[in-house]
């Protein structure tokens, strides 16, 4: 019995124990739920964040269009060299620079190749015509008509774009430079004259012939005058076959006349006569050596002549007559006078290379499509002793 109330009484112990421990635990989560509750009422409540506003949607960027492929750059083509200016040409020539001649097929015929000065001509027509890359062979008309009409009927045949012509006379070949004209093929006249040239031709490049014996003669004058001379004889060598060498006369004796009637000063032509040397020293030297009746002086149309008459002056031995050209250029003449050789005094300076400078002018400025003078002429000079290294280099 008493066990069985022990055991009640411990257990009725227990009992309270554990229920106080419960209230306990109760009370202090009231507690504790009552302050979280305390320090929350405590916060301020937070503001509301305001509702972002919405960002536009962004325009879709436009695609970039591709940027096309640069185009490969063509490689630079080399630029040609320049053309090599010919050792031969005098310093005095002014060459172009141009491509108007290339391949260009030209004929070109000369009076005479035999005559120093038109050798040459030749030669420069040549050098100048290549340097421009044109095909040109200078033919010899060898003072000859029927000779140059072949010629010319055989550049039209084989097909020249231009013709070059120093005609022999200025009708001689007519009829074959009309043909030329009746095929399109434009023509150039030089150092002499065509006399239908001035309707059919591109252009005559020449000397004026006439002008030539006024210059002549003017300086001859003159030299009588220094002289204190007012009466010479002299010696004509001419070239009865060249219409434009016998021009130089009329111009020459035209100043003889104007001498007599102002100046008192007579000039004679022995025995009243020309000597025919044909533009030939030998038919010059021939000439003046069959000569017995005295004389002061001889003037030759062309050089050849004129040095032919001083062979024979020489040989002769002969220093008293003077001998004047009224057509000189070259190394030969200009030696003489540079040298003061005693016979030799004086010629008119007709610069070949110039001439021909101014046919090739006139040749590109046609095939340019620009417009060409119907004449084209050249400036004239007196050569002597006093000048002569203006017109030639002696080093």
């Amino acid at each position: 019995m008493k066990k069985t109330l022990s055991l009640l009484l411990v257990l009725v112990l227990a009992f309270s124990l554990l229920t106080v421990g419960c209230s306990k635990k109760e009370e202090k989560a009231e507690e504790t739920e009552k302050a979280e509750e305390t320090e929350k009422a405590e916060e301020p409540e937070k503001e509301e964040e305001p509702e972002k506003e919405e960002e536009p949607e962004k325009e879709e960027e436009p695609e970039k269009e591709e940027e096309p492929e640069k185009a490969e750059e063509p490689e630079k083509e080399e630029e040609p060299e320049a053309k090599e200016r010919p050792e031969n040409v005098p310093a005095s020539i002014t060459l172009q620079d141009t491509d108007a001649l290339d391949g260009k097929k030209l004929g070109c015929s000369i009076v005479y190749k035999g005559d120093e000065w038109c050798a040459a001509l030749a030669e420069a027509l040549e050098t100048i015509g290549k340097y421009y890359g044109a095909d040109i062979v200078v033919e010899d008309g060898d003072l000859n008509d029927e000779t140059q009409t072949k010629q010319i009927e055989n550049m039209v045949a084989s097909g020249c774009e231009m013709i070059l012509i120093d005609p022999t006379t200025p009708d001689g070949t007519h009829e074959a430079l009309m043909k030329a004209v009746e095929a399109d093929i434009p023509i150039i006249i030089y150092d002499g004259y065509w006399n239908a040239g001035e309707e059919n031709a591109v252009t005559t490049v020449t000397w004026d012939q006439h002008a030539t014996g006024v210059i002549v003669g003017e300086y001859f004058i003159n030299y009588l005058k220094e002289k204190g001379q007012d009466k010479a004889t002299i010696v004509e060598l001419t070239n009865a076959v060249s219409t434009h060498c016998q021009e130089r006369f009329v111009g020459l004796h035209e100043v003889f006349d104007k001498a007599k009637e102002e100046d008192g000063i007579e000039v004679t032509v022995l025995g009243d006569m020309k000597h025919d040397s044909q533009g030939n020293r030998e038919l010059a030297f021939n000439a003046v050596s069959a000569i017995v009746e005295p004389y002061d002086y001889i003037i030759s149309d062309v050089d050849n002549g004129a040095m032919g008459a001083v062979q024979a002056l020489q040989n002769a031995g002969n220093t008293d007559v003077k001998v004047f050209s009224m057509g000189a250029y070259g190394e030969e003449p200009f030696s003489l006078l540079y040298n003061e050789d005693p016979n030799y005094t004086a010629c008119l300076n007709v610069d070949a290379w110039i001439l021909a400078q101014f046919i090739f002018d006139s040749a590109i400025d046609y095939f340019d499509g620009k417009d060409v003078p119907s004449l084209t002429e050249i400036e004239l000079f007196m050569v002597d002793s006093s000048n002569v290294t203006d017109f030639w280099s002696f080093d």
